[in-house]
């Protein structure tokens, strides 16, 4: 997520596009309302024989399905630890189910192809300045209102309004310096300049009622699920939408999110049968119950975890001092042992089906002591000294910071691990006030890379990064592939940022960081999104 947490630990962030697939999704006849927005993938199985899904296994973006025939009817209870702040369809969360009430124009496939939702097919002018969309009839609002075109002009503008706390949306939203509405079932967007990540800002706009947005009493949209209510601090309550555009679905009767304290209150309520569902459960109970043929493990494509290092201050202001630092990094181990074998190891911080990635160059940089120490050598250094920064509140974080610290100790650095309360840490890494480096996590992880260089106080190249690193180079890389609507084009300008990345080292990536979720057996096909959100459109309940 933004300023070095993770996602899911503390904010829902706004992410855009795939490359890949933007030029298919740019023909003059996209998808059309028959498109399925889901599609059948069989359940991959644990070396350990507990049933795994995950989206990396080219599973669909908005379900992943056993291909058992769906049973309707039931209630799920999902835990979360973490209350909503308040009700709001655009407000930046922590809770999943805040999505549950709302539809977007589009949705990613695993592949990151953009697929019809509530625009049931787009097109594109020839220079790419210019979006038409093509909106779906018949949809209505849970209030009864029929969604019309009026209410993507209204959103735009609701998301820029900084009272809603709408993150990344506010200045996505600006791109379109025109909104055209020539009818109700049409919106025509324009922009100065092509916009590559348009359908990045899609995956994450939901698309609220106006009429009763700024009550900030319910959550309205067009959606599968209805709110019904929520009790501060026990739970939100959701029942099925039956006048859903999507025939069929969703097959539950209600969800309710139930407000945890604390991981291990979550797993204590799971375990004993007063839970179906466990969203974020804490990883060693997630890799314990890998093996119990009573659970099934849910993961999708959420954030990187990096470690970062302060550019503007010695010694970590040398470059050849931060790749010493990325050769000390043991990726292998630190998934292996820290984070339970979920997630891979990274070198850059791009998933498989990112533009960006680069299979040779994400095993760049893999743990060489000796590489470390000759770095050290040739840049002149020794008896180095500086501090890791990390946040309260994680065990594996901790564990890592202890890792990291007895591999730089056989190089005879002196790392001092440095905890802070989550205000206190934003403060030191945001305003450059630490010296060495520090533990944190970038969100947007299955987005067209600009998202997240633009988005990520990591990897932003304006210099308002944490880690303060700038160059020419890099905002001209930043702002060629933010501009150039050719995939092909776009491809070989990250292959120079992925060189820029490895090479000045001032964020180094260490793995994926899924976001995770942990069901009873007989819950089947939870959703799997492509803005690191489980979703319940297609769960249903075999018991």
């Amino acid at each position: 997520m933004q300023h070095g947490l993770s996602r899911r630990a503390a904010l829902r962030v706004l992410g855009l596009g795939a490359a890949a697939g933007l030029l298919a999704a740019c023909a003059p006849t996209g998808p059309t309302a028959s498109s399925p927005t889901s599609v059948p993938a069989a359940a991959a199985t644990s070396a350990a024989g507990a049933p795994t899904v995950s989206v990396s296994q080219s599973t669909p973006a908005s379900a992943a399905t056993t291909g058992a025939q769906p049973k309707r009817g039931g209630s799920l209870k999902v835990g979360q630890v973490g209350d909503a702040a308040r009700l709001d369809g655009q407000l930046v969360t922590t809770v999943d189910a805040t999505w549950m009430p709302y539809d977007r124009l589009t949705v990613y496939d695993a592949n990151l192809k953009p697929q019809p939702m509530l625009a049931e097919s787009w097109e594109f002018s020839s220079d790419f300045k210019q979006l038409k969309l093509n909106l779906r009839k018949g949809v209505h609002f849970h209030s009864g209102r029929e969604f019309t075109s009026d209410d993507v002009r209204w959103n735009l503008q609701h998301v820029q309004d900084p009272k809603v706390a709408a993150g990344a949306l506010i200045l996505q939203s600006k791109w379109y310096t025109s909104v055209e509405t020539p009818d109700k079932y049409t919106v025509v967007l324009g922009s100065d300049q092509p916009k590559p990540a348009t359908f990045d800002f899609f995956e994450y706009f939901d698309i609220v009622d106006s009429e009763t947005a700024d009550a900030l009493q319910t959550l309205v949209g067009t959606g599968p699920f209805k709110f019904v209510e929520w009790a501060q601090g026990d739970h939100l309550l959701f029942t099925r939408n039956t006048d859903y555009w999507q025939s069929g679905l969703p097959y539950l009767d209600e969800v309710r999110i139930m407000v945890e304290k604390d991981g291990q209150a979550m797993m204590v309520q799971l375990e004993s049968g007063g839970l179906d569902a466990a969203d974020g459960p804490p990883l060693p109970d997630f890799a314990r119950l890998a093996k119990d043929p009573g659970y099934t493990q849910w993961t999708v494509a959420s954030g990187t975890n990096v470690i970062g290092v302060n550019t503007t201050k010695p010694p970590t202001d040398n470059k050849l001092v931060r790749q010493a630092l990325s050769y000390a990094l043991d990726r292998d181990r630190i998934v292996s042992t820290i984070y339970s074998g979920t997630g891979t190891p990274e070198a850059l911080p791009w998933e498989t089906n990112s533009l960006a990635y680069d299979a040779a160059k994400n095993k760049a940089n893999s743990f060489d002591l000796d590489k470390a120490r000759a770095l050290l050598a040739q840049a002149g250094v020794s008896n180095l000294a500086f501090d890791l920064v990390t946040n309260t509140g994680s065990q594996e974080t901790n564990s890592l910071a202890q890792l990291y610290q007895s591999s730089l100790a056989s190089l005879g650095i002196t790392l001092t691990i440095t905890p802070y309360d989550t205000a206190t840490y934003l403060d030191q890494i945001n305003n450059h006030k630490y010296t060495g480096a520090y533990i944190g996590t970038i969100a947007y992880a299955a987005m067209e890379p600009v998202t997240r260089m633009a988005n990520s106080r990591h990897l932003d190249p304006s210099g308002n990064s944490n880690t303060g690193f700038t160059s020419p180079q890099y905002v001209q890389l930043f702002n060629s592939a933010s501009a150039e609507p050719d995939g092909g084009k776009r491809k070989a300008i990250y292959d120079q940022v992925n060189d820029l990345l490895l090479d000045e080292a001032f964020v180094n990536s260490i793995a994926s960081a899924p976001a995770r979720m942990l069901t009873k057996s007989y819950v089947k096909d939870i959703g799997l999104s492509q803005h690191g959100a489980f979703l319940f459109n297609s769960a249903w309940i075999d018991k």
